[in-house]
């Protein structure tokens, strides 16, 4: 008998709830026996700031939406893990390097250093 014999018919629906969701950010980590993630949305609305003839970006602000919470066993979670790390991976090099929000702050605030430091020595 071959596997495709013994394994059992697998048939895909989708949950009535199912959505799309963009995912802005994650909130959690880990308890005994599982890993929490909250996953949310940040949503800019800026319809104070679009509401007068002369637009006005201050009064612009964020809405923060909690999308779902995620709890996931162990084994589940490093599986997860080791599938983001290879699409990543695949990404960068199709792609190139991303970027982090860190590594930008950190590359500016270098520049910016460099800079006082050559304004400094002429």
């Amino acid at each position: 008998m071959s596997d495709m014999e013994s394994s059992p018919k697998i048939t895909v629906k989708k949950d009535d709830h199912y959505r799309d969701v963009i995912v802005n950010g994650v909130f959690g980590g880990h308890r005994p026996g599982f890993f929490e993630a909250i996953v949310y949305t940040d949503e800019m609305i800026a319809d104070d700031a679009l509401s007068t003839l002369a637009t006005d970006p201050r009064k612009v602000h964020i809405q923060r939406v909690i999308q779902c919470r995620l709890i996931i066993d162990p084994v589940q979670a490093k599986s997860i893990a080791r599938w983001f790390n290879k699409h990543i991976e695949a990404y960068e090099k199709a792609f190139g390097k991303i970027v982090m929000p860190e590594e930008v702050r950190e590359s500016s605030e270098e520049n910016v250093l460099r800079k006082n430091t050559r304004d400094q020595v002429v």
